[in-house]
């Protein structure tokens, strides 16, 4: 499944390269972390039952436990020396 994910990911990103380069825009493509955050985003409504366009009907419950989970990775891996700030 991973696998695939990534497969795409990176479909998406060469694909907006080689679509801009055929129209001539001197514009750079947008970064490959542009398309895993839209990724990140869209699963993240689906995961909490939101409409993916409209952002409207999620379980807020579920949202707050999604969220909960990524605050505990980062205290448990990453937060040593890190100080949060206001914001």
């Amino acid at each position: 499944m991973l696998a695939a994910i990534y497969r795409a990911l990176r479909t998406a990103s060469e694909q907006a390269a080689d679509e801009l380069k055929a129209i001539g825009a001197e514009l750079p493509p947008p970064d490959h972390d542009y398309f895993v955050a839209v990724a990140q985003q869209k699963l993240f409504l689906m995961l909490c039952g939101a409409d993916t366009e409209t952002f409207e009907g999620g379980n807020p419950e579920l949202a707050a436990a999604v969220l909960q989970n990524g605050q505990n990775i980062l205290d448990h891996y990453w937060s040593k020396g890190f100080t949060k700030t206001a914001g």
